[in-house]
């Protein structure tokens, strides 16, 4: 729709989150490429009742952290991402992704998991409830091929936008790795975007859903006849 560019100030007072000062020259660019100075603060985001913009609030009640211009993770600047979404499109985040995301790319089973599990849903022994202070950092549940589906749709002119070090890279491709407690996943385009890998685990090992890139992606590119060594990952 082209209502937010990448260079654009992010409106806090709009969104109705306030914060420092200092964040007024924090742009969407700077959430997307996670370089804003954005607090980590883990555990801030899970368990607790609220939403996200609960422990947003407490990330921005002071200044961008000393690391700001450089990519360090922070599920803050997913959060914010998703309240700009929201202000923007003047629609709630399910249906904001419904009508910007989800249906374009013909997919349709992607869910909040503030409305329980469903039949379909794998196992998760710390329930679902703890995901939605992650807001749109992480409160949507999808299954492997929605992901698939979703990564295919991605075109030439979306990785203008999402791009490094938004999306991570390695030898064979871009794409992204999610880590929480009991829940790990990779999802990977590679190959020249012929071909996309997405995995998951309900449970405990691998570690990271950066190990479950590692033990897939090499053994897949093996099949593919494009072996190019152990993925070497950037940013981390």
């Amino acid at each position: 729709r082209d209502d937010i560019h990448p260079g654009d100030r992010v409106p806090w007072d709009a969104i109705g989150v306030a914060h420092d000062r200092a964040w007024n020259d924090v742009t969407v660019g700077e959430l997307l490429a996670h370089t804003s100075g954005m607090p980590v603060n883990r555990k801030s985001w899970l368990d607790e009742p609220g939403t996200c913009d609960v422990p947003l609030t407490a990330a921005l009640a002071t200044p961008p952290t000393p690391a700001r211009g450089t990519w360090v993770y922070s599920n803050g600047n997913y959060c914010a991402l998703g309240l700009l979404v929201q202000h923007t499109s003047g629609m709630p985040l399910d249906k904001a992704a419904n009508d910007l995301v989800f249906e374009p790319a013909s997919v349709a089973g992607p869910y909040l998991s503030t409305e329980g599990v469903r039949a379909s849903s794998a196992p998760y022994a710390k329930g679902v409830a703890r995901l939605e202070r992650l807001g749109g950092a992480g409160t949507w549940l999808a299954s492997s091929d929605d992901i698939a589906a979703m990564l295919a749709a991605v075109t030439v002119a979306d990785l203008e936008t999402l791009r490094w070090p938004g999306i991570i890279v390695d030898q064979y491709g871009w794409g992204h790795t999610g880590t929480i407690d009991g829940a790990k996943a990779c999802a990977w385009v590679l190959d020249e975007r012929s071909t996309v890998l997405v995995a998951m685990v309900s449970g405990q090992r691998p570690r990271t859903g950066g190990e479950v890139c590692d033990m897939l992606l090499p053994a897949l590119a093996t099949d593919l006849g494009v072996w190019a060594g152990d993925p070497v990952r950037n940013p981390l």
